[in-house]
């Protein structure tokens, strides 16, 4: 039996693998889970988007999610042409943002096919309520910890919100729909889910590309700068069906923002406008009531 059917049904889950695939994956190849894990990535690894750097990478995480179920999330580095290096997504924040999309609640490990970068680390740090979080590098397994020695995170800024907090849940919407008030209504949920426990700005986009919709939470980062912009989150998603990304597929954009200190607004608009200019952009700002108020 050939693995490309299974291939295309992890597109088509935007790069989500259930635990059954997995391990029926494990059994075709003849491998245990690591070498499965590995070969993933060397299969996922073609659908990066780099331009720029022509350096491809991936991430899969393998979770679990409030239900107790097992799950595998994908993740590979996207940039945009024409933009400033500070846009590119790396992997393993593709990776991280798909699984905590998916309604993952605890990380069980990581596999990258290459060495994370101190950005990085950074980013998979706000996810860890601890830091022995296992990393296979190739054949070098390591920690969190042994990466990010002495690492600044949330408590160093009095912050105990994590991120896989107990009361998340799951609304990833890969189905397709028509009805506008129900897309505005999961795009409010995911305003709700989003993490900004800095500056109190929860945001999160809607991408349209025909009948398909793509959603973006907006992470923010104890250290700032590994933040992770909602339409550079949305970008990621599209990337999961490993078509790369036709922007000019692109219908519409909707970012929808809490009022703080911090906008995403003038950004969003930027790139939209630079790499999909006949995309519609819609901009909703509210305040935390209102936004309380629209579940």
């Amino acid at each position: 039996m050939c693995p490309t059917p299974m291939l295309e049904s992890i597109k088509q889950q935007r790069g989500i693998i259930s635990a059954q695939q997995f391990e029926n994956l494990s059994q075709l190849l003849g491998n245990n889970h690591k070498d499965t894990a590995q070969w993933l990535l060397t299969q996922i690894q073609p659908w990066a988007v780099a331009p720029v750097s022509e350096f491809q990478v991936a991430a899969l995480v393998h979770a679990r999610n409030h239900q107790g179920e097992e799950f595998y999330a994908a993740g590979v580095n996207v940039e945009l042409p024409h933009c400033g290096l500070e846009s590119a997504v790396h992997a393993e924040q593709t990776a991280l943002h798909n699984a905590w999309l998916n309604d993952a609640c605890e990380l069980l490990h990581l596999y990258v096919s290459a060495t994370p970068c101190g950005y990085c680390r950074q980013f998979i740090n706000e996810f860890c309520a601890d830091t022995g979080l296992a990393i296979s590098i190739g054949e070098v397994e390591a920690t969190l910890s042994e990466l990010l020695p002495l690492a600044f995170g949330p408590n160093d800024l009095g912050v105990s919100e994590r991120i896989l907090a107990e009361q998340k849940g799951n609304c990833c919407g890969l189905g397709k729909c028509d009805d506008v008030e129900q897309l505005q209504q999961q795009l409010h949920r995911h305003l709700q889910l989003s993490y900004a426990p800095y500056s109190g700005g929860q945001a999160a986009l809607m991408l349209s590309m025909g009948e398909q919709h793509f959603y973006g939470r907006y992470i923010e980062n104890a250290a700032f700068n590994p933040s992770f912009h909602p339409l550079l989150a949305a970008f990621s998603q599209v990337a999961l069906l490993g078509q790369g990304i036709d922007f000019k597929a692109i219908d519409s954009v909707s970012l929808c923002e809490l009022d703080s200190l911090k906008s995403h607004r003038d950004s969003t608009e930027a790139m939209v406008r630079r790499l999909a200019p006949q995309a519609r952009f819609q901009y909703h700002c509210a305040n935390s009531s209102a936004a309380a108020a629209s579940t």
